[in-house]
């Protein structure tokens, strides 16, 4: 198996079925209604639904870097200030824009893995497996928020 497979396994594993660690992140929006996508789970805190889109716009950012087109850089006041999209046309993207990164990391060309990412100090190697690890993070905390709004509604 090539490195890129074992991360496109891993991607695939967290987001849609079989993860190591429990719900993949799938099973998790299977789970979540369009109220309790919008609810955060505390004044303050972010919603499911803005968890999502912070994914699906990482998703796209990673897909589309290349040569000429350099990693953007986070920038939490403009990113969180996005306006909402639906709950159901936000799965939906999601569900696209996830495949469309498995696809793109089982197709990723071996021999660039150690090339650099452009705007950034690191390699492809690096960004991949990142936006496995920023996924985990982030159904872990969806997973959370979940947990905590259903034993508020009891």
């Amino acid at each position: 198996m090539t490195p890129t497979q074992k991360i496109a396994d891993s991607y695939r594993a967290a987001t849609l079925k079989d993860a190591w660690y429990g719900p993949s992140l799938a099973e998790l929006l299977a789970q979540t209604s369009p109220p309790l996508a919008t609810t955060p789970p505390v004044p303050g805190a972010r919603s499911i639904s803005e968890l999502l889109q912070h994914l699906l716009l990482w998703n796209e950012r990673v897909r589309n870097t290349s040569d000429t087109t350099p990693l953007p850089l986070w920038q939490a006041e403009k990113e969180w200030a996005e306006p909402p999209i639906p709950w159901n046309n936000l799965v939906a993207r999601w569900n696209q824009s996830r495949d469309l990164l498995e696809e793109c990391l089982r197709n990723f060309p071996l021999e660039d893995l150690q090339k650099q990412v452009p705007g950034r100090s690191y390699p492809y190697e690096t960004m991949l497996d990142g936006i496995v690890q920023h996924t985990i993070w982030h159904a872990g905390q969806i997973a959370m928020i979940s947990s905590m709004l259903r034993s508020q509604s009891r």
